[in-house]
């Protein structure tokens, strides 16, 4: 028998057709974002612990006061850029990595960027044609690709490699950054861009993703204005505290808040606020969900209904290989069979029942605005380090007062006879509980008792 192989390569077309398929232009922009600030924390001193260190306690990071690195994104239908001072991207990096469809098995610079999907994604995702320059303060490097051209040679993995051309170093610590512009922009992305709403699906996403990182590490503009972090409505109640609790499963450090929301100036709770929010290393992946995969409509929760409006909770995922997070390749949602995330649900659902109980109780015949009122004026604007500072511990609140009994029904039998004597006399076809409250009064009134 003579042994041969037959062809298995992958092929340009088909694989950059499929890898894009099922990614947004939306995300594409955060995936870029991504690459910057992982570029920033390449280059930086500022590592995981900073970044925790900055949300969980009440010290300022050294960097957030000495630095100012910023990503600034336009989009048109001509031309997407991104351009940051982050650090920049090393040459070496560039040539043996940062290119590659995805990471060898011993790779763990990452730190936002999991998969080496992201930035190669968004770039055909995008456009046809593509440019990116780069400076460190050792080195640079720009880059170039029409990638109708790319496509077309096809025979070998050498055909794969893309050009890169040395560039020289940067000359200052403004110059250290990367500047990517696409062009070229296919047709479904530059309808994308001419919906009325993309610019603010943008800032949203832009603003609760970043939340943890906007205006502490860097600053985020889109086509020149910049982009606000979003205000983290959490509170505690006023005679109690939130949930909390803290562990470690297989290497990765697990954070978990279950408490009330902020209510608004007007005392009600916002909708979009509420549910769970997962953030992996600083970068929110759920925000507000309200679904089965936070456990919203399983047996163990109910679906989530407006009465819990009043309800918040954060899930945070720290850990030094992003590989053991439970984030997707798009990092806009979670692997549902993930062993950690499954282990970290069943505790987020603990965590949430009592805090669904003290809602609850204050729901019983009244409405959802009156309850929403009375639930928001037990509860006080707070932090993750004041709730944290109680340790690990399960959410605890006064229960509402019981409502004071001032009325009771009456109830008794008359002759029909007399109740159409009493109908006739007063001019009416009163019903026989309109009778009987028509003679209570008149008794009340006529003894002296009203």
């Amino acid at each position: 028998m003579t042994k041969t192989y037959a062809n298995a390569y992958p092929r340009k077309n088909f694989f950059i057709q499929m890898f894009t398929k099922d990614i947004s232009f939306e995300d594409c922009l955060l995936d870029l974002v991504d690459n910057s600030i992982d570029g920033l924390i390449r280059t930086s001193e500022l590592g995981l612990s900073n970044i925790s260190n900055s949300i969980f306690s009440d010290e300022d990071s050294s960097e957030s006061k000495s630095n100012h690195w910023r990503v600034d994104i336009s989009y048109s239908e001509d031309k997407v850029c991104i351009r940051d001072n982050c650090g920049g991207i090393d040459l070496k990096y560039a040539m043996e990595e940062a290119f590659n469809f995805g990471h060898g098995i011993d790779w763990n610079k990452g730190f936002l960027g999991v998969y080496g999907v992201g930035l190669k994604r968004a770039l055909f995702k995008i456009g046809n044609q593509f440019s990116i320059k780069s400076k460190t303060r050792k080195n640079g490097f720009s880059c170039s690709l029409l990638v109708d051209d790319w496509v077309k040679k096809d025979d070998s993995f050498d055909d794969w490699r893309l050009p890169i051309i040395k560039e020289g170093k940067a000359k200052s610590i403004e110059e250290e950054g990367t500047i990517i512009e696409i062009t070229r922009i296919h047709p479904e992305v530059k309808m994308r861009m001419a919906e009325g709403t993309i610019e603010n699906i943008l800032v949203d996403a832009i603003s609760r993703t970043y939340t943890f990182f906007l205006g502490k590490y860097v600053n985020i503009s889109l086509n020149g204005v910049s982009v606000n972090p979003m205000h983290i409505p959490i509170a505690r109640p006023e005679s109690g505290t939130g949930s909390y609790e803290e562990f470690d499963i297989n290497g990765v450090n697990v954070k978990i808040f279950a408490t009330l929301a902020e209510a608004n100036e007007d005392g009600e709770y916002e909708h979009d606020n509420a549910g769970w929010y997962v953030i992996c290393n600083g970068r929110a992946v759920l925000s507000a969900d309200k679904s089965k995969v936070s456990g919203w409509g399983t047996h163990a929760m109910p679906t989530f209904q407006p009465k819990h409006r009043g309800f918040i909770g954060f899930v945070f995922f720290e850990s030094e290989d992003p590989m053991m997070l439970p984030w997707t390749t798009t990092k806009r949602g979670l692997n549902k069979e993930s062993a950690v995330y499954l282990r970290v649900r069943n505790k987020m659902i603990t965590g949430a029942r009592p805090v669904l109980s003290f809602i609850n109780k204050w729901y019983p015949s009244r409405n959802i605005v009156s309850s929403e009122r009375e639930t928001a004026k037990q509860a006080l604007p707070s932090s993750f380090q004041d709730i944290k500072s109680s340790g690990n511990v399960s959410f605890q609140a006064s229960a509402p007062p019981k409502p004071v009994r001032t009325t009771m029904k009456v109830q008794y039998h008359a002759k029909i006879s007399d109740i159409d004597k009493i109908n006739k006399h007063v001019r009416k076809n009163l019903s026989g509980g309109r009778v009987g409250k028509l003679t209570f009064d008149y008794f009340l009134k006529n003894e002296g008792l009203s």
